[in-house]
């Protein structure tokens, strides 16, 4: 993707979208959220899940550890341009090191190369840099497919799509997501089946899941989380 390009899109949806105040992700939308949750589930069970078990029990396990590092090594440049723009030039150099050795003594990223020498994968994401700039989640989202997001991370997504797809072609883009999600998605499925059976609320328990993860490392909504607790701690003392 095109520098320019990359840092005009996040500067338009940071301007956009830092005009609400920063908020721990409401979820306004829940009764359409459920029902995506819904279908996720079931696209997760009746296509996904099978083609996943099949994927691990016919694939060796050094065969999907190649595949993961070669759609992760794609996902370098973006890292590369997301720490320029998030002011992290360490980060940046990392990532162009990675995508450099990767893609050449490690077979196209088949092999983490980069590792061994002390580049270490350390990904960021234009919604990271967002939160770094201090612009609010919005609402909760739940995306067909994908799963949990909020405004800022989808919108993000959105955005970074579509500036590559521009820059190399949609076809490779679709190409390049679909396989980076499904081999995550693989690697978890497992767990992620027992963690369903189990839960009492499936859509309530991956919503806080994703947005405690998101607080882990994002400053403006761990602040918002923390300042909603603070608010609903003040409310319960005059209630008392």
């Amino acid at each position: 993707m095109p520098r320019s390009t990359g840092l005009l899109l996040l500067v338009a949806l940071g301007v956009a979208l830092a005009a609400a105040p920063a908020q721990a992700a409401p979820d306004p939308l829940e009764p359409v959220n459920r029902r995506i949750h819904a279908l996720n589930r079931l696209l997760q069970a009746h296509v996904l899940g099978p083609v996943a078990e099949a994927y691990v029990d016919y694939t060796p396990p050094g065969v999907r550890e190649g595949v993961a590092n070669a759609f992760a090594n794609l996902g370098e440049p973006i890292t590369a341009i997301s720490a320029i723009a998030a002011g992290d030039l360490g980060r940046a150099a990392n990532a162009a090191l990675r995508f450099g050795i990767n893609t050449t003594l490690g077979l196209g990223g088949v092999s983490d190369a980069a590792a061994p020498l002390g580049f270490v994968r350390r990904p960021m994401a234009p919604a990271d840099v967002l939160c770094g700039w201090g612009v609010g989640s919005g609402p909760y989202l739940v995306l067909p497919l994908i799963g949990p997001s909020t405004l800022r991370d989808a919108s993000a997504m959105v955005a970074t799509g579509a500036a590559l797809s521009q820059a190399i072609g949609p076809d490779i883009v679709l190409g390049w997501r679909a396989g980076d999600l499904f081999t995550t998605y693989a690697g978890f499925h497992a767990e992620l089946q027992q963690i369903d059976a189990q839960a009492l609320d499936s859509y309530a328990l991956h919503r806080s899941a994703f947005l405690q993860r998101r607080a882990a490392t994002c400053t403006v909504d761990r602040r918002a989380a923390l300042d909603e607790d603070d608010a609903a701690a003040g409310e319960v003392a005059a209630a008392d």
